[in-house]
């Protein structure tokens, strides 16, 4: 009796063994595709954060001229987040941080629209403030938005923080988005203070 329980449960050790040795190679292994995936997907988000600082600084003027009709006119192309292109493997990394990175692209469309909609309906020459002011602010917070995903990636898979010698991209998309919102809420007020204005004389 004592030599098959002690068989028995030399069988139940025997197979804890293995199944927790066989649970830390997967953890292992799962370990390793997430932190492959953060150094793609952060290489990606850090240059999509630098095209979308360059959006923020585009004026619509080329070296402070507008263009030969006296009208101001985009310089900088919005930068594209393609996910398509990642061989990494998605369900290494939490879903609520799969979703967030996965969005991204719609928020960009998203983006788009609104930009489209302030030139067809709200923009005009020769300035075309509005459209200027909404490609900031658009493209200023999907920057600081991959900015964020970028850093939560670093922090939880180990990834060395990137180091800008000639400017912070992140405090020019702050900075950039910033006036943007400050000169659309001071033309609103302006308007607003106008049409006031004229219902009183009417």
């Amino acid at each position: 009796m004592a030599e098959a329980l002690i068989g028995l449960l030399g069988v139940v050790v025997g197979a804890f063994i293995a199944g927790a040795r066989e649970y830390w190679i997967a953890k292992s292994v799962n370990r390793k595709s997430a932190e492959y995936l953060a150094i793609r997907v952060v290489s990606v988000l850090d240059g999509f954060v630098e095209g979308c600082a360059e959006v923020v600084g585009d004026d619509g003027l080329y070296h402070g001229q507008a263009g030969p009709d006296g009208c101001r006119s985009v310089q900088v192309s919005t930068p594209e987040f393609s996910v398509e292109s990642l061989d990494v493997d998605w369900k290494s990394i939490p879903s609520s941080l799969m979703y967030e990175i996965l969005s991204l692209p719609n928020r960009v469309s998203a983006a788009d629209q609104r930009i489209d909609g302030a030139l067809e309906y709200v923009a005009g020459p020769p300035d075309y403030e509005e459209l200027f002011e909404e490609r900031q602010i658009q493209y200023g917070e999907l920057g600081l938005k991959a900015a964020s995903l970028s850093d939560e990636l670093r922090k939880a898979y180990g990834v060395p923080a990137r180091e800008y010698l000639d400017w912070d991209p992140v405090q020019h998309i702050t900075e950039g988005k910033g006036r943007a919102i400050a000169e659309r809420n001071e033309r609103n007020a302006r308007s607003e203070e106008l049409w006031h204005s004229m219902q009183q004389k009417s």
